[in-house]
């Protein structure tokens, strides 16, 4: 490549030193061609100067010395001409005959040098392909394999499941009558429908369900991880306790460094996984709100209503066809009993928050008391009092893992190894106790501690 390179280079510089001889030869032939029409108009003026008997001596002597100057003029002129064409001629024959012809050689020989490689290279990658053939051909196989093991309905399958948002259809439009006498302004009776009806649905994110397959996932893999390193802190509770009954083994603190490490990253761990669980369930209670208020959900309720109301209305006529006196009397009985029952259902008071179902936190590790406590949650916000019939259920108790110093209203101070009932469940890291009995401290107070200082029982 280089060497072509260098021949067209050469070739350049040969044709530009023919073409400054094209050049030079034009500008003498060019002042020839002036010098001799200028010694032609000279002459004629200097003859007609001569006959003329009115000019003077004078004037007739200098027109015939600018005539004798033009003469030397065209010589000169006539002179670098023909010295210009003879240079020319000789640099036209040596570019032509010897230089040219030596540059174009070369790069034909290169040329063909270029091509007997390009020859060799293509034989030589023909005869690859030919020996890689087998390869190629397997290949070609365990393709057709692979495109014939496509299954178009489970990649359908896949793509609805990831772009799933858990939306439901809109509900049915309402018909709105009007009253006489109402004022309606034209044309807003169908927004005001399309509105409500878009407004029942709006309860949730855009994307829940993409929500709750991620959360899935986090959840998973803090489980996972949760496992790992208490797995981990196994082998260093027997490597310190190993170390502790065999001093002459060597420095036991490094292990302890590395078992409270590996206990602070568990209750981290566990945390994060108490947050992932909480907000997965709360994304699965809105996702079942939606499906609650799907107008197909609500259809088929009421068609199955409608189906189970009716083969209870036949039977019950076959009972009374066959015996009606007896079935009479039941019915009055029955009726006299569900009245009651109703009654009792219908004033029984709504559920408070605080006796929701909450979802079971896992309680952190064991033997990790020597480990220093990690710091409190920020105080939880101001909830609901349990209502009457939570206390007639069976408490739940904990023990205190750490030492916890009270520094709000609405918590407790605790000490380690001390036994509570818990009153409320997890709420954003605190869990509301109360004491068992007096003996760290006087008073039987109720109140929040955080959830990674206590353990269930």
């Amino acid at each position: 490549k280089k060497e072509m390179k260098k021949s067209r280079n050469e070739a350049d510089t040969l044709q530009r030193n023919l073409n400054q001889s094209y050049k030079a030869l034009d500008h003498s032939k060019l002042k020839y061609q002036k010098a001799h029409i200028e010694l032609e108009i000279t002459k004629a003026t200097y003859e007609k100067t001569e006959v003329d008997g009115t000019v003077s001596r004078n004037e007739v002597d200098k027109m015939k010395a600018m005539y004798q100057k033009k003469i030397r003029d065209h010589d000169d002129g006539k002179g670098q001409y023909a010295n210009q064409l003879m240079k020319t001629n000789e640099i036209q024959q040596e570019h032509f005959f010897t230089l040219l012809p030596c540059v174009l050689n070369n790069i034909q020989s290169l040329s063909v040098g270029n091509c007997d490689f390009f020859k060799e290279l293509m034989s030589k990658c023909v005869k690859k392909e030919r020996e890689i053939a087998p390869i190629v051909a397997k290949c070609h196989e365990e393709m057709e394999k692979v495109i014939e093991g496509v299954n178009s309905s489970k990649d359908c399958g896949m793509i609805v499941n990831k772009l799933k948002t858990g939306d439901v259809p809109p509900e049915d439009f309402v018909f709105e009558e009007l009253q006489p006498g109402m004022e309606v302004k034209t044309g807003t009776l169908r927004k005001t429908s399309r509105s409500r009806s878009h407004t029942n649905l709006n309860v949730t994110s855009p994307n829940s369900f993409q929500r709750k397959r991620e959360l899935e996932k986090k959840t998973k893999a803090h489980e996972i991880e949760v496992a790992k390193v208490q797995k981990e802190m196994k082998a260093l509770q027997m490597m310190v306790q190993t170390y502790t009954d065999n001093p002459k083994f060597g420095d036991v603190k490094q292990f302890q460094g590395e078992l409270e490490t590996a206990a602070h990253k568990v209750q981290v761990l566990e945390s994060e996984l108490n947050a992932f669980k909480t907000e997965l369930a709360d994304v699965n209670h809105q996702l079942e709100n939606i499906r609650s208020k799907s107008p197909s959900v609500s259809r088929k309720q009421y068609t199955q209503s409608q189906q189970s109301s009716s083969s209870s209305s036949s039977q019950s006529d076959t009972l009374e066809r066959q015996n009606p006196k007896q079935i009479s009397s039941d019915s009055s009985t029955l009726a006299s009993g569900w009245g009651d029952d109703f009654r009792d259902v219908s004033e029984l008071p709504p559920p408070t928050l605080s006796q929701a179902i909450s979802i079971p936190i896992p309680p952190p590790m064991q033997n990790v008391s020597t480990s220093a406590p990690p710091p409190p949650p920020p105080p939880p916000p101001p909830v609901v009092a349990p209502g009457p019939d939570y206390e007639e259920l069976k408490p739940r108790k904990v023990v205190a893992l750490y030492q916890f110093n009270s520094d709000a209203t609405d918590t407790i101070p605790m000490a380690e190894g001390e036994e509570f009932f818990v009153s409320e469940g997890d709420q954003d890291g605190w869990t509301k106790v109360q004491r068992v009995d007096s003996r760290f401290f006087e008073d039987m107070g109720e109140g929040f501690v955080p959830t990674s200082f206590v353990q269930n029982i």
